[in-house]
């Protein structure tokens, strides 16, 4: 699965040009991997202009109910809509909103209860990964994060080291298949049922390393911010992962 994340960008003329370019780049059957988090009053116009087609349009955040929550949308509210997905955890949310593992946890039970896909983002700061701690953080961000009580068959990781994000820095491909492969161990063992996640890769991914990443059998896909703006990068990370993934 390739994700993109719009975070706090976008407007409905922008949206609707990168759309229109975006599906001209791309055959139909490669709709069926992708995946994209608008902003929240953007989602019903993307909703509305791929309803015809495989493509998947999430969420970049929930909180866990509704009610007086000024300025929240809930779990419940985005399933009515036709959330296929939402983006949990993320390392921003994490950072400015002071998000933690008991509260992500929350909002993965409220995402499971109304059949919206998680993808749980984790990963590591600059001085986590030079002091060598980058899988104790992650172990624990993944035992926090996930709810005890749910069989889980709908949960996506994404992987971000919080130094790679928007820095152009990256870790080496094969670094990172080593990680995603301790991240799916990690998973395994917490759930009840011993899901194997897939795991995506995030950070500074564009259409230049994005091959050196998708040879790796251990990245299922990437969470892509910065470059998916542009829909001619992000239609080329599409093809990509559909050449080398053979899918």
């Amino acid at each position: 699965m390739i994700v993109a994340n719009w975070k706090a960008n976008g407007d409905i003329k922008k949206n609707y040009l990168w759309c229109e370019t975006f599906q001209n780049l791309l055959d139909k059957s490669s709709f069926n991997y992708v995946g994209i988090s608008p902003s929240h009053i953007h989602f019903h116009q993307l909703n509305t202009f791929f309803k015809e087609t495989n493509v998947m349009i999430g969420m970049q955040d929930i909180y866990i109910e509704g009610g007086a929550i000024t300025g929240s949308i809930s779990a419940e509210m985005a399933s009515a809509d036709g959330c296929s997905f939402c983006l949990v955890g993320h390392s921003e949310r994490r950072e400015i909103f002071n998000e933690d593992g008991n509260l992500i946890s929350k909002k993965i039970s409220s995402l499971l209860k109304n059949n919206i896909k998680p993808i749980l983002c984790i990963g590591e700061s600059f001085e986590e990964h030079k002091a060598g701690n980058t899988r104790d953080k992650l172990k624990s961000q993944i035992i926090e994060s996930i709810p005890k009580s749910y069989v889980l068959n709908e949960l996506i990781i994404a992987y971000e080291p919080i130094w790679a994000i928007g820095s152009g820095k990256t870790p080496e491909a094969e670094e990172v298949n080593s990680i995603h492969e301790f991240i799916k161990d990690v998973v395994q063992s917490a759930t009840a049922n011993n899901i194997v996640p897939k795991v995506l890769y995030g950070g500074s991914v564009n259409d230049i390393n994005a091959s050196d990443f998708f040879d790796e059998d251990s990245i299922d896909g990437a969470l892509v911010g910065g470059a998916s703006l542009d829909a001619n990068i992000f239609a080329n990370i599409v093809n990509i992962y559909k050449r080398l993934k053979k899918i």
